[in-house]
């Protein structure tokens, strides 16, 4: 008798992030034998998933939105996407995902996963009525799915602490991880007397795009040799976005120079000293820390949940405080004034804590642990070593 193939499905917001951060995964699923897809809003890296083999179905999320009909209308959208493919498991990521895309599992009468990738502007206490809506939503909806996964230990907290999940179904784990083979030293950093930062994020200002610039121009005055380069996506919809404006008059002011957006982060992780991310959003575990980490380049980061965890400070990075772009360009200024092979040492450090904390096959393996046992997925006895 023919075996049943089972289907799993993935949620997400965008097709790119699903693909750029989550492929590993995807690739073990369909390793194993399931019949995988992915739902999410459409854009070019949904023909990049059907050529890994990953069945794709467009959704419609309103990603900055708090309209309650649209809301609805997801919420439908995935019952009966959900209903259609008969999924035997489902997998959200983020916020939307997680409330309505739980909501619709519930409803369909299918086991589902929420993966909190940080709390984002949910703990935001200066937007207060989004901020109050999205914790409500969570405290309702949260307790829908089998487990919740986060992914730093404050996010924990607050998560148990606020009531919205009971401790028995929530998982911790340490980021989405990397894979550092793929993000391994493309060459050896060269012994600069005036180093590169490189800024590589989401150009919105809860990333600290504001407190990297004005940092840059703070050591400019006293190391104009230093180099500023900012690497990321324009979000022209998000309510915290910069303004092209801005970023022009930065560039025009010589403070900094723009390199753009970019697929593959690697060449200029590769040609930068440092990297900087003055984060004060809510991040799950941050992803472009963690590459960077990866390819033995420091990094200067904030102490906030989802940064913090990335840095041993002074061994393989420096912590700064969030919201204060003067102790940063004294970090700034710490680094510069290193001694060039402290510099190497510091990026090699950060590399082995990358490789001892956050590889991606160690997280993938947990993922594979928890839908084995708390889903009752019927995974072969040989799954470790698929993974090694």
């Amino acid at each position: 008798m023919k075996t049943k193939v089972q289907k799993i499905a993935l949620v997400g917001n965008h097709a790119r992030w699903v693909y750029q951060f989550r492929l590993g995964l995807l690739k073990k699923l369909k390793e194993l034998g399931l019949k995988v897809v992915v739902l999410a809003n459409p854009d070019p890296f949904e023909q990049k998933l059907q050529k890994e083999g990953i069945d794709f179905e467009p959704i419609h999320i309103n990603f900055y939105g708090n309209n309650p009909l649209q809301d609805l209308r997801l919420a439908l959208q995935l019952f009966r996407l959900y209903r259609k493919h008969r999924f035997d498991h489902i997998i959200h990521f983020t916020i939307k995902p997680n409330i309505f895309g739980g909501l619709a599992a519930r409803f369909a009468g299918i086991p589902s996963f929420a993966v909190v990738t940080g709390l984002g502007h949910v703990m935001n206490e200066k937007n207060p009525p989004s901020s109050r809506i999205g914790r409500f939503l969570y405290k309702v909806t949260l307790g829908l799915h089998k487990k919740v996964i986060v992914l730093n230990e404050q996010d924990a907290e607050d998560l148990i602490g606020r009531h919205m999940v009971k401790p028995g179904r929530l998982e911790l784990l340490p980021g989405e991880g990397v894979d550092t083979q793929f993000y391994r030293p493309l060459s050896d950093k060269k012994m600069r007397d005036y180093p590169a930062f490189l800024f590589s994020g989401r150009l919105i200002r809860d990333k600290g795009i504001f407190e990297f610039v004005e940092a840059a121009r703070i050591i400019k005055a006293r190391y104009p040799e230093t180099r500023f380069r900012i690497l990321g996506m324009l979000d022209p919809l998000g309510i915290h976005s910069l303004p092209v404006s801005t970023l022009q008059e930065w560039v025009r002011q010589g403070w900094i120079e723009y390199i753009g957006e970019t697929v593959d982060v690697r060449p200029y992780v590769a040609k930068a000293d440092c990297l900087v991310l003055p984060s004060y959003y809510r991040e799950g575990m941050s992803r472009v820390l963690m590459e960077a980490a990866s390819m033995e380049t420091p990094i200067i980061t904030t102490r906030q949940p989802g940064c913090q965890e990335m840095v041993d400070d002074g061994r393989t990075g420096l912590l700064c405080q969030s919201r204060n772009p003067q102790d940063l360009a004294e970090k700034m200024e710490q680094f510069i004034r290193l001694d060039k092979i402290d510099r190497l040492i510091m990026g090699k450090n950060a590399r082995i804590k990358m490789q001892r904390e956050f590889e991606e096959r160690f997280i993938i393996q947990r993922y594979l642990d928890l839908l084995s046992e708390t889903l009752n997925l019927q995974l072969p006895n040989t799954v470790s070593s698929l993974i090694k």
